[in-house]
């Protein structure tokens, strides 16, 4: 045995004298100790002592973070200036918060998307909310929006009303119509009528019912006509 693992061990042959022939027991013993309490050998001291952090140009005394001084312990060139980020002004824009009626532009799809996507959240709140405007009914059992079709007028019933419906399917994403369907009215949930900005209310949005539809806002609020359910 010899090679660089008796230079470390053992000091080598110029550095610790005779430790470098002394027997492999002595070596791992507290004999193969002496080369390093003398500090003969540099890199077997730097080994088992490590460096001097004010070698590397550190100072230890200083309160700032040692990291902007020290590129790295294997390298001796001087640390770069760390580079001045800014941050955008598009990051420290705060959004404006959602607002009932702020979905009017909204496709029923996305509507669908935000109230299926986000439960126990504002928006699928509001999304509901919309939902309503446009004519929606929300199935509590069947947990399904449902839709009067278009040119059908719905049979009274004792426990609701009966007629052909567009039901929207989340398990197929698609809007089904069912014939001859007959809905009680303990089952479909009450309409948000969540309170809207004025400007939202006189604007000439898409897909809102007239007033007294199902769905319809409060009395003496304005809300524009549209398809959905009368």
């Amino acid at each position: 045995p010899g090679g660089e693992g008796s230079k470390l061990l053992g000091g080598g042959a110029g550095g610790a004298g005779g430790a470098a022939a002394a027997p492999p027991v002595d070596r791992f013993g507290l004999l193969g100790l002496m080369p390093l309490l003398k500090m003969t050998d540099p890199d077997l001291t730097m080994l088992a002592l490590g460096t001097d952090l004010t070698s590397l140009g550190l100072n230890l005394n200083s309160s700032e973070n040692l990291h902007k001084s020290l590129v790295s312990p294997l390298s001796d060139t001087p640390v770069k200036a760390e580079p001045e980020f800014e941050l955008p002004a598009c990051y420290k824009h705060t959004p404006q918060r959602l607002q009932p009626g702020y979905l009017t532009k909204f496709k029923e799809e996305t509507l669908f998307y935000i109230f299926y996507s986000m439960p126990a959240d504002e928006a699928q709140l509001i999304a509901a909310d919309e939902l309503s405007a446009r004519g929606w009914l929300f199935h509590k059992r069947l947990r399904m929006w449902m839709l009067q079709a278009p040119s059908t007028t719905p049979q009274k019933t004792p426990r609701g009303e009966r007629g052909t419906f567009l039901v929207f399917n989340p398990a197929v994403w698609e809007v089904e119509q069912k014939a001859d369907l007959e809905i009680a009215s303990d089952d479909i949930e009450v309409a948000p009528r969540l309170p809207r900005p004025k400007p939202l209310q006189q604007g000439g949005a898409p897909g809102q019912p007239a007033p007294g539809g199902a769905g319809a806002p409060p009395p003496g609020s304005q809300q524009p006509a549209g398809p959905g359910r009368h």
